[in-house]
């Protein structure tokens, strides 16, 4: 007996090769910028088991490359050093301007010695004068 089936057409399977950048960018929302693989697989369009794949496959073949793609900073890190380096530039300029300060007044405090042989700063080794001493 003869059975006519129809034969469903076979799913093709949709299979695409993923570019090498495609990947780069996939392992780099990974060890860069944090990314969970299930937010890289939704924002890519592509499986978690693909996003997990190219990370395990990418870190296997290329450790050093990996150990580098690590420490190397992210646009937040970027943006993070550049704004503590203008902070450094601003504090050296603050110090700088309070080193001027205390030169000019170790100038004026000179100058005022001289001029009216008064001495104006303490001597080293001088104690406390009896007025402020405590009595028991």
């Amino acid at each position: 007996m003869i059975h006519n089936k129809v034969s469903k057409p076979k799913r093709k399977r949709s299979c695409f090769r993923l570019s090498e950048e495609l990947k780069l960018e996939v392992v780099r929302d990974y060890l860069l910028n944090g990314i969970d693989q299930c937010q890289i697989a939704k924002q890519y369009g592509i499986s978690q088991q693909s996003v997990s794949r190219i990370i395990r496959i990418f870190a296997a073949s290329n450790d050093k490359s990996a150990l580098l793609m690590k420490n190397t900073p992210t646009d937040n890190q970027a943006e993070e050093i550049k704004a503590l380096r203008a902070e450094i530039l601003e504090l050296k300029k603050k110090l700088h301007q309070e080193t001027m300060r205390a030169d000019f007044y170790d100038t004026m405090v000179d100058v005022a010695e001289e001029m009216f042989n008064i001495e104006i700063r303490k001597k080293a080794g001088t104690g406390q004068s009896k007025g402020c001493m405590k009595t028991k």
